[in-house]
């Protein structure tokens, strides 16, 4: 696991420094995470709603004070760490990547759900824009940009399911990349993307 998370460390080519790494930051993100869970799952009375309110109103005043421009900014960017430190795409746990594909698992809470039980069909397509740019923007490849992401639902995606999610590069046509996912689950196909990116000009890095 440890080549694994060395290689994933490499997204779009930048090593993350010694000594950036920030576990109390980490830690922050996976409560935020839990959070978006729990607000979705719960109906709390409503002394607890306006406490909670207070208290977060507290923290998003305590956080502004701290506000950075978007180099210098943390969330996203640990990249050793599952979910790499940002609480918008669910935590994916890699299993595998070569540069040219990626073997992960994920699981949605349920802060994804669309409804009945099942994820949102937009945080797939979430899923795949993010998992299958990090294939087209794999150590040692020009910077890409989304051009477009075609989903295809199969099945209902269940919500609190380890799921296996995969990406390869399917081909290259001058500055296009096109990369297709797939998310499973038992070996049942319930999802399926094509991704283009376009990589940047020099200009445009």
């Amino acid at each position: 696991m440890s080549g694994v998370r060395e290689h994933y460390n490499l997204w779009l080519g930048r090593h993350q420094p010694p000594g950036t790494e920030d576990p109390d930051f980490i830690r922050m993100a996976d409560a935020v995470r839990r959070l978006q869970d729990q607000f979705t799952a719960s109906r709390p009375p409503p002394a607890l709603a306006a406490h909670a309110a207070d208290t977060i109103e507290d923290l998003v005043a305590a956080l502004a004070r701290y506000q950075v421009g978007e180099p210098d900014q943390v969330a996203g960017r640990q990249f050793a760490a599952v979910g790499r430190g940002q609480t918008f795409v669910p935590p994916v746990e890699i299993d595998s990547f070569d540069g040219d594909s990626v073997t992960a698992r994920v699981s949605f809470g349920r802060f994804y759900l669309g409804s009945n039980g099942a994820v949102h069909g937009g945080a797939i397509s979430l899923l795949f824009d993010d998992l299958l740019g990090q294939v087209a923007n794999a150590p040692g490849k020009p910077r890409s940009r989304t051009a477009s992401l075609s989903v295809d639902y199969r099945r209902v995606i269940p919500l609190e399911t380890e799921l296996t999610v995969t990406a390869h590069t399917s081909r290259v046509d001058g500055r296009k990349v096109f990369v297709s996912g797939a998310l499973r689950s038992d070996g049942h196909l319930l999802a399926e993307a094509v991704g283009l990116f376009v990589r940047l000009l020099a200009d445009q890095q």
